[in-house]
C-alpha cells in the first residue's frame, strides 16, 4: 500500500515537473539541449528513485524507531538510552559524507550535460559529418565525454560505498555495544534473561530503517541535487514586477535597434547591430542573400530567440520588459518546415485554440487543401506543409504575423493563391515576410534589406 501511494506522489511530481519544463522551453530560448535532455530525463528519474527507495525508508524509519524505542525503555531503560545516544551517530556520518558528495554529484551532472549536449548536437549534424567523412572525429568526441561522465559517476558511487560500509560499521557497533553490556549485566544479574533475550533481538531491527536508508543515501543526494537544477532552471524567470504591462495600440510598429545575436557555441555573430522598422498595419518583405539572418531575425521577432545585444520595440516598449505569455499570444509565426504533429489535420491547423469551422474551410478551399480528410492525421508534402504553416498562421488572428518563405517551392498559381489569402487577412495587422521570391516582393508593400555580415 505504501509502495503505491509513493508511486502515484512520483508521477504527480514528475508531471508537475514536465509540465513546467515544457513552458520554460518557450520563456527560456538560451536553454541548452544538453541541459534539457539532463533536466527531462535523468533528473526525473533521480526524483522517482528518491519517491520509490528513499521516501519509503524515512516513512519506515520515522514510524517504527519511536516504538522500538518506546519497547526498549519499557524493557530496560538503559538499553533504550544506548540505542538513543547511538543513533545519530549514523546521520551525521551521513551528512559529513554527504558534503563530500555533493560537489562530486555535481562534477558527475555537469559531465552527463556535456555528455548529452555533444550527443544530440552530433546526432543533428550525422549527415554533415558523414558527407565530409568525420563520423569517426564525432564518435571519438562521444567516446571522450562518455569516459569523463564515467569517471565522473564512478566517483559518485565510489563514495556512495564508502557511506555504506561506514554506516554497517557504526550500526554493527552499536548492535555490539548493546549485546556486550546485556552480557555483562546478564552476568551480574542486572537484567532478567527474557528483557536481554528481547532487547538482543530487537537491537538488530532497530538499525535496520537506518541501515537501508544508507543504501540509497546516494540516491537521496542526486535526487537533491536533480531538484535544485530543476528549481532553479524553472524559477529563472524575469520577476513581475519589472515586467510593463502588455497593453498598447495594436498592430505596432516593430524597431529594430542596434540588434545583435550570436547562436551559443559559436564566434561570430549571426546578426550585428542590425537597425529597421516594420511598419504598423504593413506587409514587409524581409529581403537579403541566403545566410544573412532572416529566419533568425524573425525568431528573434516572434521572441523564440533573445538578443545577445540591443533592443527590439513594439511602438515605444521594449519587448524585453513585456510580459512573456502576453507577448508570444499577439505574435502568429510560420517557419520554413511547420512542424506536423501526429494528429488529426483539424487538431494540426487549428493548434493554438478552437477556431470556425467554416473559416478553416474557406482557407482550405482556398489554398485547393479542401481535398485532405481532416479527421485523420496523415503525411503532407512539402508545399502542403507550407500552406499549412500559413493557414495556422492567420488562424490565429494574432495583430503581428511572421511568415518564413512561405511560397518557397510553390508554382506560380498557388503562390497567387496564398499572398491573396495573406493579403485578405492583412488589414489591421503587421506582417513581415522573408522571402527570396520576385512575386511576394511585388505584393509586399515595402521591403526591409538584411546584408550579410
Amino acid at each position: 500500500m505504501a509502495e503505491k501511494i509513493f508511486a502515484r506522489l512520483s508521477v504527480k511530481v514528475q508531471t508537475t515537473f514536465r509540465r513546467k519544463i515544457h513552458a520554460q522551453i518557450f520563456d527560456d530560448a538560451e536553454i541548452s539541449s544538453g541541459e534539457l535532455l539532463t533536466l527531462t530525463f535523468d533528473a526525473l528519474k533521480a526524483l522517482d528513485e528518491f519517491f520509490l527507495r528513499v521516501a519509503p525508508q524515512v516513512a519506515s524509519a520515522a514510524i517504527f524507531l519511536p516504538m522500538f524505542l518506546i519497547c526498549a525503555a519499557v524493557t530496560d531503560l538503559l538499553t533504550a538510552a544506548i540505542l538513543l545516544v547511538t543513533l545519530p551517530v549514523a546521520p551525521l556520518l551521513l551528512w559529513l559524507i554527504g558534503k563530500a558528495t555533493a560537489e562530486r554529484n555535481a562534477r558527475a551532472w555537469t559531465e552527463l550535460q556535456r555528455l548529452n549536449g555533444d550527443f544530440r548536437e552530433i546526432l543533428s549534424a550525422i549527415a554533415t559529418l558523414k558527407m565530409f567523412n568525420r563520423l569517426k572525429a564525432g564518435a571519438a568526441k562521444i567516446r571522450t565525454a562518455s569516459e569523463k561522465s564515467s569517471a565522473a559517476t564512478l566517483d559518485v558511487l565510489k563514495l556512495a560505498f564508502v557511506s555504506s560500509f561506514a554506516l554497517e560499521l557504526m550500526t554493527t557497533l552499536s548492535i555490539a555495544l548493546v549485546a556486550v553490556t546485556l552480557g555483562l549485566r546478564l552476568i551480574s544479574g542486572g537484567v532478567e534473561f527474557q528483557a536481554a533475550l528481547f532487547l538482543l533481538l530487537m537491537a538488530p531491527e532497530f538499525f535496520l530503517p537506518v541501515r537501508k536508508f544508507g543504501v540509497a543515501f546516494h540516491v537521496m543526494i542526486s535526487a537533491r541535487s536533480s531538484l535544485d537544477r530543476l528549481r532553479k532552471t524553472i524559477n529563472n524567470s524575469p520577476d513581475p514586477r519589472f515586467l510593463v504591462p502588455s497593453p498598447l495600440l495594436m498592430p505596432p510598429t516593430i524597431t529594430l535597434d542596434a540588434v545583435s545575436f550570436t547562436y551559443p557555441k559559436k564566434f561570430s555573430p549571426t546578426l550585428r547591430n542590425v537597425s529597421m522598422t516594420f511598419a504598423a498595419g504593413k506587409v514587409t518583405a524581409l529581403i537579403g542573400e541566403s545566410g544573412a539572418g532572416k529566419s533568425t531575425l524573425l525568431k528573434l521577432l516572434a521572441g523564440l530567440l533573445k538578443p545577445t545585444a540591443g533592443e527590439i520595440f513594439w511602438n515605444e516598449l521594449p519587448t524585453s520588459r513585456m510580459e512573456k505569455s502576453s507577448r508570444l499570444s499577439k505574435i502568429s509565426y510560420a517557419p520554413q518546415a511547420p512542424h506536423l504533429f501526429d494528429a488529426p489535420l483539424t487538431e494540426n491547423f487549428t493548434i493554438f485554440g478552437q477556431l470556425d469551422d467554416a473559416r478553416l474551410k474557406k482557407f482550405l478551399s482556398a489554398l485547393n487543401l479542401s481535398t485532405l480528410d481532416l479527421a485523420a492525421a496523415q503525411k503532407l508534402s512539402r508545399g502542403q506543409l507550407q500552406r499549412l504553416g500559413v493557414i495556422r498562421a492567420l488562424l490565429k488572428d494574432a495583430p503581428i504575423i511572421l511568415l518564413d518563405e512561405p511560397t518557397a517551392g510553390l508554382d506560380a498559381v498557388t503562390e497567387s493563391k496564398v499572398l491573396s489569402l495573406i493579403k485578405s487577412c492583412s488589414p489591421l495587422k503587421t506582417i513581415v515576410i522573408a522571402t527570396h521570391r520576385a512575386a511576394v516582393i511585388e505584393f509586399a508593400d515595402t521591403t526591409a534589406t538584411l546584408a550579410c555580415q
